[in-house]
């Protein structure tokens, strides 16, 4: 009888979350999304995301879709298909306006071998937050946050912090450990947050800065190609870290929040970034003390599968 009840809960639980996300994404607001339902976002989108470029067919991606509870991202293999500067890569977005608070549950591995990581080369997946007035022509303004195979200084798989002002990028690159991870992105005004969640200490951890620092138990330094438009962010002492965020007075109120996978340099191998859910925290974060505080607990309720 308890687990009768269990799953009923359950099963209404989950047609609450489905309905509460229909009449947001309606409305027009952020949208959280479970991914449950099948969709071909290239072929027939019939979702209330939004695919850049697909009106004019430069999806850049060989396949979007939704299925077995996850949007996966497969971009299409050419040089530079990826979120640098003026270039750019897949990206099924949503409207949100003001400050917000935003976690997905993602992986990245290769396309061919699902049990394999991403290939060297800048191959990630993850979020890019943009400016829809950006036309890929000196003139574009967006964060990213992702995770991938994108190697420097002898790192090999790395998450990745991009900003870029009127298409000049700056980016960071700190080691992850494994293929699978969640991240969140916090906007506070006009700036912006980036956190993972570390297995290590169970909890978030802020997007921070390594100098030769000890992370548990790995040494661990980040490394940068510029700070021509990042000086908010500190470069500490051997020895010593500093937390990141970005600070983008240029983004407009109403940015294009967007999830991604996309590469830079890729072999026959191919990408795939898929994405278990992403979810907006129900509370607009008025501080960077807000931004983690909705979830604080983020793994899903896992049943018995042998309910009758």
């Amino acid at each position: 009888m308890i687990k009768k009840y269990c799953h009923q809960l359950f099963i209404g639980f989950t047609l609450l979350l489905i309905a509460t996300t229909h009449q947001l994404a309606l409305a027009g607001g952020p949208f959280s999304d479970e991914f449950n339902d099948y969709a071909d976002l290239l072929n027939n989108n019939t979702t209330a995301w939004s695919v850049l470029g697909a009106e004019i067919n430069d999806s850049r991606a060989l396949s979007l879709s939704i299925d077995q509870g996850a949007l996966t991202v497969e971009p299409e293999i050419f040089a530079m298909n990826a979120w640098f500067e003026d270039q750019y890569g897949p990206l099924v977005y949503q409207n949100v306006s003001g400050n917000f608070a935003v976690a997905i549950a993602l992986s990245v591995t290769q396309s061919t071998d699902p049990e394999q990581p991403a290939d060297l080369g800048f191959n990630a997946g993850g979020f890019v937050i943009r400016d829809a007035n950006g036309s890929h022509n000196g003139d574009e303004n967006w964060v990213m946050y992702n995770m991938g195979g994108q190697g420097q200084n002898g790192v090999t798989y790395a998450r990745e912090m991009k900003k870029t002002v009127n298409s000049v990028s700056n980016l960071y690159l700190t080691e992850q450990v494994g293929v699978d991870e969640y991240l969140l992105a916090c906007r506070v005004g006009h700036v912006f947050y980036f956190y993972y969640w570390a297995d290590a200490i169970g909890a978030w951890r802020q997007e921070t800065f390594y100098n030769q620092f000890d992370v548990d138990g790995a040494n661990t330094t980040t490394w940068r190609n510029s700070g021509s438009v990042t000086a908010e962010i500190n470069v500490p002492a051997v020895g010593q870290s500093s937390p990141m965020h970005f600070d983008h007075a240029g983004m407009p109120d109403t940015v294009q929040l967007g999830i991604m996978g996309h590469s830079w340099q890729n072999g026959d191998n191919g990408l795939l970034a898929r994405f278990d859910f992403i979810r907006f925290a129900p509370s607009i974060p008025q501080s960077q003390n807000d931004c983690t505080q909705a979830f604080l607990t983020i793994d899903e309720l896992i049943f018995a599968d042998d309910f009758e």
